[in-house]
């Protein structure tokens, strides 16, 4: 299953932006022959054009666009089954909500001395087309206010708390570097050094600090492997943090992966948050919205007909 596409309201400013970005590259997306098509999904297709379109809104570079590219076709995919989904179930965005936010696009791009239907066709766009795009975020909106009610956004509060209400930990690591050209056999190696350290520090026979000291990659290791208080959402990577905040204080991890390298951490202190339920309840919100969306687009794949040139479908 790849990553879903969490479909946001930057869509409108994404789209603004591009069209301006294009102008000022001199380039157009829509060929005077038709774009190829890169993959068919339950008979809609995907083009180059919608391709493109998501590299630049994503500030892709050319020479990052062979790697990123079969992920960025499933995230089309992705997204195509969403808007079908929402299709068939009529669930539309506000029309007057619509119309205002095109009508807004007009205006930003004819002040920039641009003909919006020109600037929209060399996207590869209709006004009609354009409509669905701004429409898209807004109709996925409010379905998930639909599906999402206030007994699940509280029962998360309950279960995820420490993750919205401001609540700091403090913590230490010991970390492996990895290679760039790192094998599996390279990570089985380093996981394995880490928890041998582990079960060394659970036996006493040594203190995670001098552990850190002795064996992290990290200038860090010379402070005890201390990493300072971190809040949940901040300045530590994501893999990271989830370890971090599953721990209580005192527990050390069991070896695990990021870009960094292979770590072992432990938790030294809880600082608790002060913020409510109420101040928490938009983001919340926003991360339920990304769980209900990749759960629906996993069973949307499992029904949909999906085939990609050159490609042989996956099995079901």
């Amino acid at each position: 299953m790849t990553s879903c596409l969490q479909i946001s309201p930057t869509t409108f400013r994404i789209l603004i932006a591009v069209i301006l970005t294009l102008r000022l590259q001199a380039v157009r997306l829509h060929a005077d022959e038709p774009p190829a098509t890169i993959a068919v999904v339950n008979g809609n297709s995907i083009t180059e054009n919608d391709l493109e379109f998501l590299y630049r809104s994503r500030d892709v570079r050319q020479e990052l666009r062979s790697s990123v590219r079969e992920r960025y076709i499933e995230q089309l995919i992705d997204r195509s089954l969403l808007k079908e989904f929402l299709r068939i179930r009529k669930i539309k965005a506000p029309e007057s909500v619509v119309k205002e936010r095109v009508a807004r696009a007009e205006k930003l791009i004819s002040q920039e001395g641009l003909n919006f239907d020109e600037s929209l066709r060399n996207l590869g766009y209709t006004r009609e087309s354009f409509a669905e795009e701004v429409a898209l975020p807004l109709a996925w909106l409010a379905h998930a206010r639909l599906a999402i009610s206030e007994t699940a956004i509280a029962e998360y509060w309950k279960t995820h708390q420490s993750k919205f209400d401001g609540t700091e930990v403090r913590a230490a690591h010991i970390v492996k570097r990895l290679p760039r050209d790192a094998e599996g056999p390279d990570k089985t190696k380093l996981s394995e050094q880490l928890a041998a350290i582990r079960q060394s520090i659970l036996d006493g026979k040594t203190t995670f600090s001098k552990a850190a000291a002795e064996n992290s990659d990290s200038p860090s290791g010379k402070e005890g492997g201390d990493l300072g208080q971190f809040a949940f959402r901040g300045r530590m990577p994501q893999d990271l943090t989830k370890v971090a905040f599953r721990l209580k204080v005192g527990e050390i991890s069991e070896p695990f992966e990021t870009p960094f390298g292979v770590h072992i951490l432990t938790v030294t202190e809880v600082i608790p948050g002060d913020l409510s339920l109420e101040d928490a309840r938009g983001e919340i919100f926003q991360e339920l919205s990304g769980k209900l969306q990749a759960g629906l687009i996993s069973q949307l794949r499992d029904k949909a007909t999906i085939s990609i040139p050159g490609k042989e479908p996956a099995a079901k």
